[in-house]
């Protein structure tokens, strides 16, 4: 459906991420490295791609070096024993260099760091790593580093340039250069304005580094999430890897949202999780076999590549204990790449994300809470589909979301006229169709805005456009909506209004006043290609996670889609499934993920209580029935890998069948004639 990009650097499947962050008041450090037991712990990993140690957050490097610092108890090159270790059984090596952190040259170069508005560069009691600022002398001394490495290694197989974002920096140095180039230091929006363009020089100065000895070498610069549309900075990697450790921060849904828009761009890319129960820099930390299989089953199911993080103990001594862990889930790895290589989504949905400045950097920390809410009701729903940036070309799919605060320009209002004419359907919630002043819609949905209901909470009522919706009484939705009127179009979704709003001296029980019995203005309206949402429906379903609101959403894609959707199936809702074709294979593979997913604990990161979501156990399920349309004529179905093939019927484009017993992951394919 959606043509897959292609790559300037072609990725492995097997790769793991070797943390190498040392204190230098460790002795002895890479004292027990053998290169026997090295490569043994890769064979025993399935291992074919391993991230090493050149440069670490404390600053030291790990080999002979004339710029930096190397590690004062480490006595060996040991990134160099490594790479040798590596090279001799076939295994790629990209190096890793820190960027945004550096303790060596903090200390030694205080003017370097990054000073926030009270003028405080860090708490000097804390433990922890200092900012670096690219807009320093810093950056200078980082690009040398860089240049050393790849003279050495001339022919590496990259190069991994670590903790990149942009910061506001108020030392004196910036202070001085954004007052040379018309900044106001005291406006937050210009200094983050002139943040962006510091980070963008690091861009170019360090591309043009790593590339020094060897144009073709490859760069990532990684930033712990691949932001939406900001092609200024992206297009400067030569691959993605899509850092996104489930249990340490990200949570499970982060990286299929994430994926679904990397596959969209001119990059192979991977998904980068750990091996350790929350997150980075857990010695001692393991998780689950089980967890591990389901997260690079779930990898490579969105067409990405993958990446376990590890970190290696300070004597060098690669831990076995890891590599049986990450074996069981890249032995599975590796039997399947026959089917998982060379694909291209398949999805009738385009999601075009709420991003706000697409083009600008932004960190994995900023939550986007209604592209999230649609991304999970249709993850939920399992309809596949792709996250598309502000650029993106609508044409090759039937349906549209744009979820609450979208902000519609002219650009998009023609894309959207454009792929209406073409017969395309659009589904929208909140602002996302009116024009910048919220006082008409640009887009017309079939009705006439009034203006902003002044309820908060109100109430939606299903109608009989949503039978399949259960409950008849009023569902509560918050924040309000916007008042509407339709013109040609039919009421969705109806919507009372509370007897009063909750005040101080007027309220209603504990949390907000009941439904009165007036009818207000709907609270969705369809027409026949056009569906809109008064409420920030996607919003709100993210933070409350209100399936009838899903419902309500459900019906109004099977309405616009008539009554078609791409997958039909008994899968749970916490089930994934995604659909990619292989063209040059003639097939398509329908991918089926199962795991219970619990909530176990508050981890406290970055500054907040972050969830650990926690699998354990992979338990079958039975008897799993599945409908699709892949736009294809259907010689066989079969599973795979194993070869067995299953019944299937074929009608009206629609292909049925039932896989008996899947355990965590089942491909499914379906070969064309």
């Amino acid at each position: 459906m959606f043509p897959m990009p292609k790559f300037p650097h072609s990725l492995r499947f097997r790769q793991v991420h070797l943390d190498f962050h040392t204190s230098g008041h460790i002795p002895e450090v890479g004292a027990k490295f053998d290169k026997a037991q090295f490569q043994d712990a890769l064979r025993r990993g399935h291992v074919d791609s391993i991230t090493v140690f050149a440069k670490c957050h404390h600053g030291y490097s790990y080999h002979p070096t004339k710029v930096g610092t190397m590690h004062p108890t480490l006595t060996r090159n040991l990134l160099g024993d490594q790479i040798e270790a590596c090279r001799e059984i076939g295994v790629r090596c990209p190096i890793y260099i820190s960027a945004g952190l550096d303790e060596v040259s903090a200390h030694a170069h205080p003017e370097w760091l990054v000073v926030d508005k009270n003028g405080v560069s860090f708490n000097p009691l804390s433990p922890g790593f200092k900012r670096m600022s690219f807009d320093s002398p810093y950056l200078d001394f980082l690009c040398k580093q860089i240049e050393e490495v790849v003279q050495i290694w001339p022919d590496n197989d990259g190069i991994f340039l670590d903790i990149i974002a942009p910061r506001r920096n108020y030392a004196a140095a910036a202070l001085s250069a954004m007052s040379s180039a018309g900044v106001d230091p005291e406006d937050d929006a210009q200094v983050d304005a002139w943040a962006q363009q510091v980070l963008l020089n690091y861009y170019e100065r360090t591309t043009t580094a790593v590339k020094s000895a060897n144009p073709s070498t490859p760069v990532f610069h990684n930033g712990g999430h691949i932001p939406v549309g900001a092609t200024d900075f992206n297009l400067f990697n030569s691959h993605f890897e899509l850092e996104s450790l489930p249990t340490g921060g990200w949570g499970y849904d982060h990286f299929p949202i994430s994926a679904r828009y990397a596959i969209t761009q001119p990059r192979d890319f991977l998904g980068m999780t750990g091996k350790f129960h929350n997150t980075w820099g857990e010695f001692g930390g393991f998780k689950r076999p089980a967890a591990l299989q389901y997260e690079c089953a779930a990898m490579i199911s969105y067409g990405a590549k993958c990446s376990v993080g590890d970190q290696l103990h300070p004597s060098g001594e690669m831990n076995t204990d890891t590599y049986d862990l990450i074996g069981a889930a890249y032995a599975e790895v590796e039997v399947k790449e026959p089917w998982v290589g060379g694909v291209e989504p398949s999805a009738w949905i385009g999601v075009v994300s709420t991003e706000t400045s697409q083009k600008a950097w932004r960190g994995h920390a900023v939550t986007v809470l209604a592209d999230e809410g649609a991304s999970r009701m249709l993850m939920e729903l399992h309809q596949p589909f792709l996250v598309l940036d502000e650029d993106a070309d609508w044409s090759g799919f039937k349906l549209i979301m744009l979820p609450d605060g979208f902000v519609m320009d002219e650009a998009s209002h023609s894309k959207a006229k454009k792929f209406l004419s073409q017969g395309g359907k659009i589904l929208a919630a909140g602002t996302a169709l009116l024009n910048a002043d919220e006082s008409a819609f640009l887009l017309d949905p079939g009705a006439k805005l009034l203006g902003r209901s002044p309820f908060d909470p109100d109430y939606l009522i299903a109608t009989e456009l949503t039978p399949d919706v259960q409950v008849r009484s009023a569902i509560v939705i918050e924040k309000g909506a916007y008042e509407i009127e339709p013109t040609t179009a039919k009421p969705l979704v109806g919507r009372r209004v509370p007897y009063f709003n909750r005040t101080w001296d007027k309220f209603c029980s504990h949390q907000h006043t009941p439904d009165s019995t007036d009818s207000a203005s709907p609270a969705a309206v369809i027409g026949s290609q056009i569906a809109y949402f008064a409420h920030n429906i996607f919003s709100h379903y993210r933070l409350r996670g209100q399936p009838l609101y899903r419902d309500f959403v459900l019906a109004a894609i099977k309405h616009l889609l008539d009554g078609q959707l791409q997958i039909e199936t008994n899968l749970p809702t916490v089930a994934r499934l995604n659909v990619m074709d292989q063209p040059s294979d003639r097939r398509s593979i329908v991918h089926l993920l199962y795991a219970p997913i619990t909530l176990r604990a508050m981890f406290p990161l970055w500054g907040q209580a972050r969830p650990v979501e926690i699998i354990e156990e992979l338990l079958p399920l039975i008897q799993t029935t599945v409908k699709v349309q892949i736009g294809h004529s259907v010689a066989k179905v079969r599973l795979v890998p194993g070869d067995i093939e299953i019944p299937f019927t074929e009608s009206g484009g629609v292909t049925s069948f039932t896989v008996p017993k899947f355990t965590g992951h089942q491909m499914v394919e379906l070969s064309w004639f």
